[in-house]
């Protein structure tokens, strides 16, 4: 047994020994230079890489490259000039201060996939959206025409001829095998242990060009921890840690901020079913937005403050809400995401300075197609809800010429809009968010009747009994003609 277990270990150690070589001698000739000379070769951009750390004390874990650009494709690219040779370097597209590898190469010997970190430094990415959907970095993926001063060999009739033949091979051959299913992680013969994947310190910015908008997401933390996944046991190593940590900001077409989002979320994600090993297609996340985050000229409030002529007939004056209105505390709530669905599961109450919105439960975005629909409540600033209602019962007073409580009367036609002595606006938006359809949830049919002069037509109705139990309604409706 001593022998077997001198053979195990002159075996493990022999396979580290040739591990640490290969890197050694790795060390030599992954350069700044080799790596840039790659990238262009494979891809059309212009590539810069600062420097490329690997040392004998981390052979065994991994790998940092620091500085990388990647940007629009030009001359000195395609001539191949030598990383050492170029002038200056480029302004990238998309830039990384540091990417930084780290993976246990002796837990292959195990069947396991385990890495420590894959971490993505301060990357600044700058990315277009045209009208049509395509967008300003597709072509930088896209085959490169000329390496080294020719034509791409990759590119060459023969090439190309080789690779549809073989695209055509592989087609026959998945049309001549039995229909194959939807990937299952139980595929898979390996079990997968990582430990931080995600970007730190991240700046995207976002520009729209279809409405003019420009998105800028700043202070990005995504972070994938502690990942842990065996197809062979899903039941015991199934879980994905995610925290998701950004300010994104909107800046609207005349260049003003329209929103801020202070976002710190995070969710404990099972990522395949465990009976069939399919993708999970619902996360759930707790999601934190917090204080000094804002939003202003939503364009459903827009809508609610002086679109809705039912409401201006009705003198609700509610011109706070076009104001930029920052939220007063941190609000936690709880979102479910589906195909791009995002879906509240509570009813999380946002506290401003001008009105509390809350969010009822269901109400849902896509986010690929800015589809919504959404049910809501706003409850209006105090001090602005006693001027509102306090210009209703004027014009109550007004139609009833001074006869009866108009107070009462507002009370008993309006009192659904009407919550903890503040004004209570109920309504839904649906449609595109950046030009909604927004409904009231509530009818002010006769109050605006009543304001309007149809006085007669509204006593007559359905509301001629409730007034009349009013106190003081009975003098206010003989002094009407009743």
């Amino acid at each position: 047994m001593k022998k077997i277990g001198y053979g195990i270990g002159a075996f493990f150690g022999a396979i580290l020994l040739i591990v640490i070589i290969a890197l050694v001698f790795a060390g030599s000739f992954i350069t700044p230079s080799f790596l840039v000379k790659q990238i262009e070769s494979s891809i059309n951009v212009r590539a810069h890489v600062e420097s490329v750390n690997i040392s004998l004390f981390n052979v065994l874990s991994g790998i940092e490259i620091e500085g990388i650009i990647l940007a629009p494709r030009d001359e000195v690219a395609n001539k191949g000039t030598p990383l050492e040779e170029r002038k200056s370097k480029p302004k990238g597209l998309i830039q990384l201060g540091k990417a930084d590898v780290k993976i246990s190469f002796l837990a292959l010997l195990t069947k396991t996939l385990k890495v420590n970190k894959i971490v993505l430094k301060k990357p600044e990415i700058s990315l277009s959206m045209n009208e049509d959907g395509g967008n300003n970095l597709t072509s930088l993926f896209k085959t490169p025409k000329i390496v080294d001063g020719e034509k791409n060999p990759a590119l060459s009739p023969e090439a190309l001829a080789e690779k549809k033949a073989a695209e055509e091979e592989e087609a026959k051959e998945k049309a001549s095998a039995p229909p194959s299913g939807p990937f299952s992680i139980k595929d898979i013969p390996i079990a997968i242990k990582m430990g931080l994947v995600g970007i730190q310190e991240g700046n995207i910015q976002v520009n729209m060009r279809k409405t003019g908008q420009q998105i800028q997401i700043q202070k990005l933390d995504l972070e994938l921890k502690d990942i842990d996944i065996d197809g062979s046991d899903l039941s015991s190593h199934n879980n994905v840690n995610v925290n998701f940590d950004a300010d994104v900001t909107i800046i609207g077409r005349n260049k003003k901020e329209a929103a801020k989002f202070i976002l710190e979320t995070e969710g404990k994600v099972t990522p395949f079913v465990v009976k069939t090993g399919l993708v999970n297609p619902k996360v759930i996340y707790e999601v934190t937005m917090k204080e000094d985050s804002f939003v202003s000229g939503f364009a459903a409030f827009d809508a609610i403050a002086g679109e809705l002529p039912v409401l201006d007939q009705a003198g609700l004056k509610l011109d706070k809400l076009k104001e930029k209105a920052e939220l007063k505390k941190d609000v936690s709530f709880k979102v479910e995401y589906s195909n791009g669905r995002v879906t509240f599961l509570d009813e999380p109450t946002f506290p401003t300075k001008n009105y509390d919105l809350q969010i009822t439960k269901g109400s849902y975005i896509i986010t690929t197609t800015n589809y919504h629909e959404m049910k809501m409540g706003m409850l209006y600033d105090e001090d602005e809800s006693k001027k509102s209602l306090a210009s209703l019962d004027e014009k109550i007073k007004q139609a009833t010429k001074g006869q009866g409580d108009p107070r009462a009367l507002r009370n008993k036609i309006v009192g659904n809009l009407i919550k903890d002595e503040r004004l209570f606006i109920p309504f839904r938006t649906y449609g595109d968010i950046r030009n909604p359809n927004v409904e009231l949830g509530v009818g002010l049919g006769t109050l605006t009747d009543l304001i309007g002069g149809a006085v007669k037509e509204v006593i007559k109705g359905k509301a001629a009994d409730a007034l009349k139990k009013i106190p003081g309604a009975g003098d206010a409706l003989k002094g009407l003609g009743f």
